[in-house]
């Protein structure tokens, strides 16, 4: 089961065996790939030419026929987490990083107004003689970098904020 909200209208979607329904209704579906982002639709019986404009996530936008349309979708575990209010641990944003360990700040690399994606490294921090590279927790864009190459750091210190 999948929800497809298009446009703000959100759908239904299911598959049962090798048969496909629309908010509770049987789909005729036959399609054909025109090339790497463009498919050709038969949907019960009408022609549509989808071509996909962005993807990200869960969100696509495409154009049918030429005018566009925004998608979202959700599967049944999105839906699942979501009512349980376990989908909101996901969405939280990250908005400093703290000093997991005393050390000191060996280099910096991440700087004001760069976007960073989780993972990407931020700075370096050397502890009992091992350089540790401290990494973003979460997307978002460094709004302030408070230590220096040099300084010393008490577990606990703020770091780096994002904006």
């Amino acid at each position: 089961m999948y929800e497809i909200t298009v446009n703000g209208q959100p759908h239904q979607l299911h598959r049962e065996n090798n048969h496909l329904f629309l908010n509770g209704k049987a789909l005729t579906l036959d399609l054909a790939r025109i090339d790497e982002n463009r498919i050709h639709l038969l949907l019960n019986n009408r022609s549509y030419t989808v071509e996909l404009m962005s993807r990200e996530a869960k969100t696509l936008v495409v154009r049918v026929n030429g005018q566009r349309y925004e998608l979202f979708l959700r599967t049944e575990l999105d839906l699942m987490l979501e009512k349980l209010g376990l989908n909101q641990l996901a969405d939280s944003k990250v908005n400093e990083v703290k000093a997991p360990m005393p050390g000191l700040v060996l280099r910096l690399i991440a700087e004001v107004g760069q976007e960073v994606k989780k993972g990407d490294p931020l700075l370096v921090l050397e502890s009992m003689k091992m350089e540790n590279v401290l990494k973003s927790p979460g997307a978002g864009i460094v709004d302030k970098v408070l230590v220096s190459p040099g300084n010393a750091v008490e577990k606990g210190q703020t770091l780096v904020r994002f904006g």
